[in-house]
């Protein structure tokens, strides 16, 4: 049997085109379609720093890619090697590199930090779990197709009202997100300068941010992105204030964000959901004409 040489580096921006490709290939074979686009990894490689992604070269080609990024905690990663026989040695070259950024985020020996990955295979999961990884959570992808989507919500005069998130009302959604979100799994408070961080990512489009309010009171939010390449539009973040639930609230937001979507060009939306929510989450989704597109576990590693 051949024996395959392997060559892990920093993964640099002139290495964009072999990364996206990789991407392609990895998502088109799992998933069936592709869901990234070549801004996202253009992204990636000029926001993280460069010891935290690493690139895999199997015989002179690249074939595997991770990244590491820090959560409190959490150190929220990716890993992705391409489906082929030698998938798990891959992984695992890949999973030493990763291994050793992640503890070089420990303040000292007592400091615990957890790597978080996805597996979407059953390799993955296998490999994973070999290493050490633990099996945490199943979450859901769920998807709708906007291509014929034409859906019309008829709005109570004095019901709830929906309007653009604007910069001055930052405080009042970290508020309002905090309190949505405080009772899911795995919750960690986010300050607020820690939620201000997400307008400095260059996909970050306040257009596509939603509150709901009533009486000026918001209620309800939803946060959207496009991603023009593969006519997909995410739904990032989605909630509605605790004791406003079970009222056709998130309904009302979800509708909205198909149509605003669709205007986007967008051909489809989709968002994640995990499959132990306590709210019914994924049933409120399918209610609104989605479906399981693909599922996933989050696998966890304590360093």
């Amino acid at each position: 049997m051949r024996e395959h040489t392997y060559t892990v580096r920093p993964a640099r921006l002139e290495d964009l085109p072999s990364i996206f490709q990789l991407f392609l290939e990895y998502e088109e074979k799992v998933y069936g379609e592709r869901q990234t686009s070549e801004f996202e990894v253009r992204e990636i490689l000029t926001t993280i720093d460069e010891n935290d992604r690493k690139a895999l070269w199997k015989d002179g080609k690249l074939t595997g890619f991770s990244l590491l990024t820090v959560k409190d905690h959490r150190l929220p990663s990716l890993l992705m090697v391409s489906p082929e026989e030698q998938m798990g040695d891959m992984m695992n070259e890949l999973l030493k590199e990763l291994v050793h950024s992640a503890v070089s985020k420990k303040e000292n020996e007592r400091d615990e930090r957890v790597i978080v990955l996805s597996a979407n295979l059953e390799t993955e999961s296998e490999t994973l779990e070999e290493y050490g990884f633990t099996p945490v959570r199943h979450w859901f992808q769920m998807k709708m197709d906007l291509s014929d989507y034409n859906g019309i919500l008829h709005y109570k005069e004095d019901g709830p009202v929906l309007s653009t998130f604007s910069l001055d009302e930052t405080i009042l959604l970290h508020e309002l997100f905090e309190d949505v979100f405080s009772d899911h799994f795995d919750y960690h408070p986010t300050s607020l300068e820690d939620f201000k961080k997400r307008f400095q990512r260059e996909s970050f489009d306040p257009s596509l941010w939603f509150l709901l309010k009533k009486e000026a009171d918001p209620i309800g939010f939803i946060m959207c992105t496009v991603n023009d390449e593969p006519g997909l539009g995410e739904i990032t973040h989605l909630g509605v204030r605790k004791d406003c639930r079970n009222k056709g609230y998130a309904t009302i937001l979800l509708h909205h964000a198909f149509t605003i979507l669709k205007e986007r060009g967008m051909t489809s939306a989709a968002l994640s959901v995990d499959s132990e929510s306590l709210t019914d989450a994924n049933i409120v989704y399918q209610k609104a004409g989605m479906h399981t597109h693909r599922s996933f576990t989050r696998m966890d590693l304590k360093v």
